[in-house]
């Protein structure tokens, strides 16, 4: 027989929505737990390069469009957070403002970086400008001196994502929230909402539940009797020690980048790549990351691999991030399908969650990103 227990919302999964979500329903009061199959940071949140810009970066400026306004809330919550939980619970999470100098090697993307700027420009906060290539080399020496140009923009920030979930896991703790080892076998409802989850070993009831579970929330469908179009896209990073000066800004052409991150390593990425839940590193990864990485910045091929990390992000079937209620589903609430941007997002898909719950309206428009848009 096992355990029983009861609290006004359950969150099915760890990562930086679902932390968040935690953190900010035990500020306003409400008895959460969450629970998860694997340890804390130990898949995409806690792997991630964690860039911060609401504008995109890395020559996929067009790619926030779609969730710009997730976007803008997601980097005013961030400088929050970066405030509060070295206070709360003297983690630093490693928060800073750098900039980011996007490359252009060809005309074809100068005229797309220069589309972009134009959107860019009318949000408040950033100061962007294109450079020739001349003004780049000058700035940064280390580049290639075959790129065209750059889109140099500060006023973005990046922050070390394992540190922010430890923040946001012990800030949670401190509020009372529980966190579980397990794994969910049933959601269970009735007309009036969620009634309990089932893990192995307890029975939770509840309100409410978050599904939270990056690409894994897909296993979800069968709980909440529709399909959830999530899959997962593999991404690799490698951390590597140079002896050049340090990179002091985010470096980044055609979804690729590179920084000098505050440990003193080069963070540099990434693989987009469609190989199911296969979660480990691989040659052929680390090649193509080199690859693009020497193209940008020729000097680094002294450099020395550290680290190479991968993990997979939670990617919808078109791309967009899915949240909010789920309208078959009285008291079940999704997020997820973040991508490449989770880190950004996160915070704030947390905070929409959780003031749906407490106030039964989103903070803001959020009816673009339903799962009902997949069904209709």
């Amino acid at each position: 027989m096992g355990t029983k227990s009861s609290v006004d919302v359950v969150i099915i999964g760890a990562g930086i929505v679902g932390l968040s979500s935690a953190y900010f329903l035990a500020k306003n009061g409400l008895a959460v737990s969450i629970v998860e199959k694997d340890s804390i940071g130990s898949h995409a949140s806690g792997f991630a390069y964690g860039s911060l810009s609401p504008l995109g970066e890395a020559g996929l400026s067009e790619e926030i469009i779609p969730e710009l306004s997730i976007g803008r809330l997601g980097m005013s919550l961030h400088k929050q957070l970066a405030i509060d939980l070295p206070v709360l619970t003297g983690i630093n999470t490693e928060y800073r403002i750098r900039p980011s100098m996007d490359l252009a090697f060809t005309d074809q993307e100068i005229e797309k970086a220069q589309l972009n700027i134009r959107w860019q420009k009318k949000e408040e906060g950033y100061k962007i400008q294109w450079l020739e290539r001349d003004e780049v080399l000058n700035l940064m020496p280390i580049v290639s001196n075959r790129i065209r140009g750059a889109v140099y923009t500060e006023g973005v920030a990046d922050v070390e994502p394992y540190k922010l979930l430890l923040g946001l896991t012990q800030a949670c703790e401190d509020m009372g929230v529980t966190i579980k080892h397990g794994c969910v076998t049933a959601v269970d409802t009735n007309p009036s909402g969620v009634s309990k989850i089932s893990t192995l070993t307890e029975d939770i009831f509840c309100k409410h539940v978050i599904l939270a579970m990056g690409p894994w929330t897909a296993k979800s469908s069968n709980w909440v009797g529709t399909n959830v179009p999530i899959r997962p896209l593999k991404g690799q990073i490698l951390r590597l020690k140079s002896s050049i000066d340090p990179i002091n800004c985010s470096i980044g052409w055609n979804g690729n980048y590179a920084c000098t991150k505050p440990d003193g390593l080069i963070w540099a990425g990434t693989t987009e790549e469609e190989n199911g839940f296969d979660e480990n590193p691989t040659p052929t990864g680390r090649d193509s990351i080199l690859k693009s990485l020497l193209r940008m910045i020729p000097s680094l091929a002294e450099a020395r691999l550290v680290q190479q990390t991968a993990c997979l992000r939670p990617i919808s079937q078109d791309g967009r991030i899915i949240l909010g209620e789920i309208p078959s589903n009285k008291g079940i609430l999704i997020g997820t399908g973040t991508g490449r941007k989770g880190i950004l997002l996160g915070p704030a898909m947390g905070y929409i969650l959780s003031t749906l719950i407490c106030t039964g309206t989103p903070p803001i428009d959020i009816k673009d990103f339903s799962i009902e848009r997949f069904h209709i």
